[in-house]
């Protein structure tokens, strides 16, 4: 079995070439068919191949796109989860790949330290390694394990590696941590899997538009914020703070069933550096991660409130991603002053911190009053009221029964709170 299965163009024979020869240089094992004499069974040999190589790698040229060989084994690769397109020259890749993420080295000259050849280096040694199905469980995953072509530019305060997101991919394994630039929020990769949506009837803070409970499939892994947004963050993507006129902590119409809190505010943003930053609307975090989306070539979004209950759960079904019960070492919540910079309490079993009170976090879900209308792929509802976003997870001024792991508030997207925060996602394609 083959590392590499390179799919290519005749008339581009000294152009893969230069991609085995380097590839071979580099320890992986390629198959491509120069070496097929005119006796050997053409269509069974290429199938056999194609289908034990870990990856397939196909070589996009003005000539190999108009190929309709070369568009079939690239679209065996794309339904096996293990294509790797590369661009050779300027040309115009087939639609049906075009939202693929692609290496281009339409300028390598075989310079082994390129960023794009390590890139296709990274990507080869994630589908090498990964085992079918162990990075798709939802469980304890700790720090991803390490690969060769993939430096650490930094790393958490508990250990973790950081890498550099321009070396993650569709196949990089869960559990990664990464960022995609100096000050930018740290990612972690998390498993496709499935959940229960919602709190089970048993559960005695359970409200009414907590279900029915309903089974989420997440079908591809992405990935989410280790931390909420900081102040220092938005800083750095959008410039400035938001200009606050005026300040609530429990907007109206948050959520009926719980008690509120006793109403407290503040003058301005809170600018420490190191906590959330707060006073957000919703309208603000779209904001954000426009830019921050543009700014990387990245596809950042806030997470839909499935994918939110989904990352904080962990494959936990407890009131709370570790068991039944809070309380002070588990959270910020009830009796704080405020915002606290994250990372003070241990994480959930997918790596992420603060999933449970500090900051309250937009998802991009319309509010709704049931789960009845709410998508089982995980996407946000689109149905619901006009005006109205859900936010999960509880902050700095609020009960526990408001950081459960299925606890729901609403709060009008265009106010800003002392309250809300937010959290981002980030597609892997």
């Amino acid at each position: 079995m083959a590392d590499v299965f390179i799919s290519y163009k005749k008339e581009d024979l000294q152009i893969a070439d230069r991609i085995v020869v380097g590839l071979r240089d580099e320890g992986f094992t390629v198959w491509w068919d120069d070496g097929l004499s005119p006796k050997t069974a053409w269509d069974a040999a290429l199938e056999k191949e194609i289908a034990s190589a870990t990856s397939v790698v196909v070589l996009w040229t003005p000539r190999s796109v108009h190929s309709d060989w070369v568009r079939t084994e690239a679209h065996y690769g794309q339904d096996r989860g293990k294509l790797v397109p590369v661009k050779m020259e300027d040309c115009s890749i087939p639609i049906a790949f075009m939202l693929r993420q692609t290496v281009e080295l339409s300028k390598w000259r075989g310079d082994r330290s390129d960023r794009e050849w390590r890139k296709l280096l990274t990507w080869i040694a994630d589908l090498a390694s990964t085992k079918p199905g162990n990075a798709n469980i939802p469980q304890a995953l700790g720090a991803a394990q390490p690969n060769p072509f993939r430096d650490a530019i930094g790393q958490l305060a508990a250990g973790d590696p950081i890498v550099d997101g321009a070396f993650v991919n569709a196949s990089t394994p869960a559990g990664t941590a990464f960022r995609d630039g100096d000050k930018m929020p740290v990612m972690r990769i998390l498993p496709k899997g499935a959940f229960m949506l919602g709190s089970p009837t048993s559960d005695p803070d359970r409200t009414a538009v907590e279900g029915p409970q309903k089974r989420i499939e997440i079908p591809i892994p992405f990935a989410m914020g280790v931390f909420p947004v900081l102040v220092s963050e938005y800083q750095a993507v959008m410039g400035a703070l938001p200009s606050v006129a005026a300040v609530q902590a429990a907007p109206r119409g948050w959520l009926d069933g719980f008690k509120r809190p006793p109403a407290q505010t503040s003058a301005s943003v809170p600018s420490n550096p190191a906590v959330p930053v707060t006073h957000i609307s919703y309208d603000d975090a779209q904001a954000f991660v426009a830019r921050l989306s543009g700014a990387t070539g990245q596809a950042y979004r806030i997470p839909s409130e499935s994918e939110w209950e989904y990352a904080c759960r962990a494959g936990s079904r407890g009131r709370y991603s570790f068991g039944d019960t809070i309380d002070a070492t588990r959270a910020v919540f009830a009796s704080a002053a405020g915002p606290v910079a994250p990372g003070s309490f241990p994480p959930n079993a997918f790596g992420l911190y603060d999933m449970h009170g500090n900051v309250r976090e937009w998802t991009s879900d319309l509010w709704h009053e049931s789960y009845d209308s709410t998508p089982l792929d995980g996407s946000p509802a689109a149905e619901g009221h006009g005006s109205m976003r859900v936010v999960r997870g509880g902050g700095w001024s609020d009960s526990p029964a408001m950081l459960r792991s299925a606890a729901r508030m609403r709060a009008t997207q265009s106010s800003r709170a002392s309250v809300i925060g937010f959290r981002i996602a980030r597609a892997l394609t």
